[in-house]
């Protein structure tokens, strides 16, 4: 019989995150003793694709007398890509709607968003969640705890944080008759910051999402 060779340095912990298990979590910005005007209520989103997660320092070239041979690099400011998340349409889906629709009020002075002393930005909290195997609180990993129980929530093992965001274009899929499609939404936010986490392997494997 041949012998069976095996990667001795393969296990759960050196496979990479998936990407393809996220939720999206909006917290609209409210003033003090002011009420939410958009309104998801703080409810998490499944959106297909999500792009643009990336920050950019821009480099100051300097050069010092008397040093002719290199240039100094000094880092300058600091610039968030706009965010592109895209989903399907499903009926009674118009939070990105009303979101934007708010920026007319912003633009114009509207007595309605001054009244309620609510904001059109909110924070955007993007959960990558744990895959394959999801935790059971009773009896733990394993394909057992996937027949005999139901898993308890998904475990967050990375967390990206945007600060700020507002919605700068909304935009949805062409109406064809002859297509075998899907109605799609696509909005892109801007941010002014952004923030990332994960949760260490004993975390995981204890089932807790404490993000660091």
């Amino acid at each position: 019989m041949a012998q069976v060779q095996a990667n001795a340095r393969g296990s759960q912990t050196t496979d990479p995150i998936r990407n393809f298990r996220f939720l999206v979590k909006f917290n609209p910005i409210t003033q003090a003793g002011g009420s939410d005007d958009f309104k998801p209520d703080n409810i998490k989103m499944g959106f297909t694709s999500i792009s643009g997660l990336s920050m950019t320092t821009e480099p100051i070239p300097y050069r010092e007398g008397g040093y002719n041979t290199t240039v100094h690099q000094i880092p300058g400011q600091t610039t968030f890509s706009p965010v592109t998340l895209q989903r399907g349409v499903v009926i009674g889906s118009r939070q990105h709607y009303d979101w934007t629709r708010m920026l007319f009020r912003a633009l114009s002075g509207g007595t309605k968003l001054v009244a309620n002393k609510s904001s059109f930005r909110a924070n955007v909290q993007i959960d990558v969640l744990n895959h394959p195997v999801p935790y059971s609180t009773s009896t733990g990993y394993g394909s057992d705890a996937m027949e005999n129980t139901i898993a308890s929530d998904d475990l967050v093992v990375a967390r990206f944080e945007l600060y700020n965001t507002w919605p700068t274009s909304l935009a949805y899929s062409d109406l064809n008759a002859g297509d075998n499609a899907l109605m799609v939404e696509q909005m892109t936010i801007v941010h002014e910051g952004l923030s990332m986490g994960w949760a260490t392997q004993s975390d995981v494997e204890r089932g807790t999402s404490n993000i660091v």
